[in-house]
């Protein structure tokens, strides 16, 4: 009697494990597909996408497409129903993960949450090469043949002042204004640059006139998407008047382990890019500019 006892504790206790190793399903909603591609070319990033996160993609119809992944014995199949706007990544079956009434092995979520940060980063890159009207890509504009408007008073090593903290021309939820994307930014421009001084007056000298024009920051972490920030600025003389002017915007998925990071931590991403974009242009202020994964 008391080696049963035993036996149903032991199994009872394996039964345990069982249950806190499965989690809810973590379904991908709505995941925005960055603008300027067609159906053909989001369905060429998400097949290409799922294979660079080691999953096998088929299309079976229209805006719809079924990847699977086999790791040793466990077995993931998910349904990504896609358009030119959006994507969505549900379960629909399962070997060996120990799915049961919407729960399964918590492993599965993180699979889905690497194949999402896959396809992201595949749907961003071809966004930006996409080619524009007539088929021709877009060319990045070099730092030789400055516009007449940049050619006098462009800024030749002096200090540029910028504003303590970047101001937002765009209305922001309050989420947004707790990361401190603005202060950031200027804090981030000052590292990337020993010219650029915080919070000099703009009567001498140059002065940088920014502010941030967009801002795409769904809630979830890595798990709603990518994340990106638009700035726009002119470098000015002392007096305003206009030297050059640039705009730059740069996406992230969140990097290494993005699954472990919030909002703020992917889209401070963004803005460290930006102030080294903004810092190498102002060492050659070419007027329209477009930086970072604004060309």
């Amino acid at each position: 009697m008391r080696y049963g006892h035993r036996f149903l504790a032991a199994v009872l206790a394996i039964a345990g494990i069982t249950a806190l190793a499965r989690t809810d399903i973590v379904d991908i909603e709505s995941s925005p597909v960055p603008s300027g591609l067609s159906m053909a070319q989001v369905e060429q990033g998400i097949v290409s996408g799922s294979l660079e996160g080691r999953w096998i993609a088929k299309v079976v119809a229209p805006g719809h497409i079924e990847a699977r992944l086999s790791v040793r014995s466990h077995v993931a199949v998910v349904g990504i129903e896609f358009s030119e706007s959006t994507y969505s990544i549900r379960y629909k079956d399962s070997h060996n993960l120990d799915y049961k009434s919407g729960r399964i092995h918590r492993n599965y979520n993180h699979w889905v949450a690497n194949l999402n940060l896959a396809v992201q980063r595949v749907l961003v890159a071809a966004s930006t090469a996409s080619a524009v009207p007539g088929g021709d890509v877009p060319v990045a504009r070099g730092p030789t043949e400055p516009s007449p408007a940049a050619s006098a008073g462009v800024y030749s090593g002096e200090t540029v002042a910028v504003a303590a903290t970047i101001p937002f021309s765009i209305a922001v939820p309050q989420v947004a204004m707790e990361c401190r994307i603005g202060e950031q930014l200027s804090q981030l421009m000052q590292a990337s640059s020993p010219s650029i001084e915080i919070g000099a007056a703009p009567g001498a000298g140059h002065y940088l006139d920014a502010s941030i024009t967009e801002l795409h920051m769904p809630g979830g972490g890595a798990w709603s998407g990518p994340k990106w920030l638009e700035v726009s600025g002119t470098l000015r003389e002392g007096g305003g008047a206009a030297v050059a002017s640039f705009r730059a915007k740069r996406f992230s998925t969140g990097g290494a382990f993005a699954v472990f990071k919030g909002n703020c931590q992917i889209v401070q991403r963004c803005v460290k890019a930006i102030a080294q974009d903004v810092a190498g242009w102002l060492r050659d202020p070419i007027d329209g500019a477009e930086l970072g994964d604004a060309r």
